[in-house]
């Protein structure tokens, strides 16, 4: 990271900080990391949280002790309602229950119906995302096995009849052929209705039920089908239900006195970040979302004073400073070294960047370490 950007969050902090803001971000790099962690050491910063574009929700205190079907409040393991609706739909999306299984979970009807509405994509999503051309590929699919299938035993009985129609068949020979011809495999209509049975045995019962729906279709026919949600979301799986994600950035459609009210935010019961289904939403980092990750800061104030009110550059991307560890020492006690002045102002701070990462000056002196001086902050 080049001094330049770091330039421009330490104005970004005095700036945010002047105009009272509780909460603030800056880009996710390794050197804007260390040092947010140093001024949380030093008391400057209340949290430092990793997220995206808007903070994570683990940034706001819970809110109070209710029962409210949807509330902004970010839900905490304790002091809500274990199984309300919020808590319903977030097992929907993050675990794929069914109504059976949170029913056995506790969950009342109400709960169960709110998480079933609104765990759903629309229609128009899953048309957008091709779901109708699948199905219209599953049936295809499933034909031309059959059809591979039955070619088979055609094959197959054809080289059987004329092996045991040779010049000479033995009696045993004779029986097995008329047993052959008389066996359901000798009517190709016959074949086909077997090896059907057989290819719908290994499907579920969704599956079974689309194919006696639509099987029978020709292709063109199939093309021009509008299918039901129902049956696009046995082929889309996991795909007919919204992700957590998008609940967070797109909110709900809520019903009121007649009138469908869209984007209204829902807050999802907090999970333990050791779920790797938390990791988005809670703004940790994958490979994914890498490149929109930015770290969430917590302005402190006393007594309506802002406790970072400054935070100045020192070494600049046209001059760099480097200081040994006695330059340091005599920084810290009040002394200048070189063109640094000391540190005078109460509770100031000077992070410096060494080879063991970002250390505040007077931790440097103490272990004899020298580096480059970043900024001063008080």
């Amino acid at each position: 990271m080049s001094l330049v950007n770091l330039a421009n969050v330490c104005s970004h902090l005095q700036n945010a900080s002047l105009a009272r803001l509780g909460l603030t971000s800056i880009p996710y790099t390794r050197w804007h990391l260390s040092l947010a962690i140093l001024l949380q050491k030093q008391g400057f910063l209340s949290q430092v949280k990793l997220g995206g574009a808007s903070p994570p929700s683990s940034c706001f205190a819970p809110g109070p002790r209710d029962d409210h079907n949807v509330t902004n409040h970010p839900h905490g393991a304790a002091g809500r309602n274990q199984h309300s609706p919020e808590a319903a739909l977030a097992l929907v999306v993050r675990e794929g229950l069914n109504r059976a299984q949170l029913q056995n979970l506790g969950f009342m009807p109400d709960a169960i119906e709110f998480a079933e509405e609104h765990s759903r994509r629309s229609m128009e999503d899953l048309e957008a995302q091709g779901w109708p051309a699948q199905i219209v590929r599953f049936i295809m699919d499933l034909r031309a096995q059959m059809d591979v299938l039955a070619e088979e035993r055609t094959l197959e009985f054809g080289r059987r009849r004329d092996m045991l129609q040779r010049s000479e068949p033995t009696e045993s020979q004779q029986k097995e052929l008329r047993k052959l011809v008389e066996s359901d495999e000798s009517s190709p209509e016959l074949r086909r209705q077997v090896v059907e049975e057989e290819v719908l045995a290994q499907l579920s019962g969704e599956e079974r039920e689309i194919y006696t729906r639509y099987g029978q279709l020709p292709f063109e026919q199939l093309t021009h089908t509008r299918f039901d949600f129902d049956t696009i979301a046995v082929i889309a799986g996991r795909h007919a239900l919204r992700t957590e994600l998008d609940i967070r950035r797109q909110g709900i459609t809520i019903s009121a006195m007649g009138l469908s009210i869209p984007h209204q935010s829902v807050t999802l019961p907090v999970q333990s970040l050791a779920d790797p289904k938390m990791l988005e939403a809670e703004g940790l980092v994958t490979q994914e979302n890498r490149a929109s990750r930015r770290l969430w800061l917590g302005l402190k104030y006393y007594e309506s004073s802002p406790v970072l009110s400054k935070a100045k550059m020192i070494s600049k991307p046209t001059k760099r400073i480097m200081l040994n560890s006695r330059d340091l020492g005599r920084l810290v006690r009040g002394r200048q070294a070189g063109e640094v002045k000391p540190l005078t102002q109460i509770g100031e701070v000077m992070a410096i960047s060494t080879d063991r990462g970002i250390m505040e000056a007077r931790e440097c002196a103490e272990r004899r370490i020298g580096g480059m001086p970043l900024a001063r902050f008080w």
